[in-house]
Parts: structure tokens; sequence; C-alpha cells
């Protein structure tokens, strides 16, 4: 069984699950064609390559362990909540889709960052912001919702766009979906490894 070969494609899916959240917390700065630009960025790179190499796990295991991966997986799938194992067919399926139709199913939507201004630095011509609490009083909350349902609370919001899937009648965000992949990607691989000892 090439348990060298699935670890290193979790590990590849780590990576392209970093790019997905750091392209999708990178403000919005015009609209227009850099927004058309960042959609596909986060559509059809990141989502599709995190959603593959986490995908290829599942593959090796199954191309190179014969009946020890076979059953290791039927007692993993055993031991899964019901909303969890209709979610993994979930995301081979939006892989699947991915690679051979060429669908995503993932929406671009716009969504709110927290800014933090005493550490942002896009250009060198910016000034850090300063806050004096003592002069103005505490600094003004915003707070709005994402398409997820999330709240995000801050003195200063900046908007991005996020990829969203659907799960069950809600949106998620889909670096949320490939991090819960990748973690039951991770969970199998670890039972394959403790019945391979």
């Amino acid at each position: 069984m090439n348990i060298e070969g699935a670890e290193r494609k979790l590990r590849q899916a780590t990576l392209f699950l970093g790019h997905l959240e750091e392209s999708s917390r990178k403000a919005l700065r015009t609209a227009g064609q850099e927004e058309d630009a960042r959609r596909w960025e986060i559509r059809e790179s990141y989502f599709s390559a995190c959603l593959s190499a986490a995908q290829s796990v599942y593959y090796v295991l199954d191309s190179t362990g014969g009946s020890a991966f076979k059953e290791a997986q039927h007692r993993w799938r055993a031991q899964l909540s019901e909303p969890d194992r209709s979610w993994f067919g979930r995301m081979i399926g939006l892989r699947d889709d991915d690679v051979h139709l060429a669908l995503t199913r993932g929406k671009a939507l716009p969504k709110y960052i927290a800014e933090d201004w005493r550490t942002r630095s896009t250009s060198p011509y910016y000034q850090t912001q300063f806050y004096n609490a003592a002069i103005f009083g505490p600094a003004p909350v915003v707070e709005m919702k994402n398409p997820d349902g999330t709240l995000v609370k801050g003195s200063a919001l900046h908007s991005a766009v996020g990829l969203y899937i659907e799960r069950q009648g809600q949106l998620v965000e889909a670096t949320d979906a490939c991090r819960e992949f990748i973690r039951q990607l991770a969970t199998l691989l670890d039972a394959v490894k403790s019945t391979a000892e």
C-alpha cells in the first residue's frame, strides 16, 4: 500500500487549501475585470486543485491497498455519522464533476473580512492608521453577515469574493468544505495506517 504517496497527496491538498484561503481573503480594490479574474482564480484553480489532490489520497489507497484498504475503508465509513458520510460522497462528486465535466458547482459571492489596519501594508506609501481611544472613545464596530451565515465584526471591514457550495440547502464556503474533506481523508489515512501496522 502506497502510504507515502497518499501522505504526499494530502500535503498537496493542504497547500492548495492555503492558496484558496489566501485568495478568498484578498480585498477587492476595484470592480470589473479584476473581480472576474479573482473569481476565475478561486473557482478554476485553487478549489479544483484542492479537490483533486485530496481525492487522489483515496485513489492512491484504493489502487494500491487491495482488500486491506477495502476492509479499513468499510470500517472507517461505518463509524462516520450520516451527515459526514453524505458530505464525503458529495465532495467526491464535486471533484468528479469538476474533472470530468468542467463543472465546479460553486458560486462566487461577495463576503466581508475584518480589516486589521495595524498590520496592513499593501503599498510602500501606506501609513499605518492609528486610532486614539483616549481621544475618540472606543473604536466603532461594524457587523455584517456573509453568505454562509457567519457574522464578521470589526472596526473596519473589506470586501472579498468567496467561493460557496451548497450543503443540505445551506451555503458553505469552499475553504471550509475543502478543510473538512482533507480532515476526513486524513482520518481515513490514519485508519488505513493503523491496520497496516
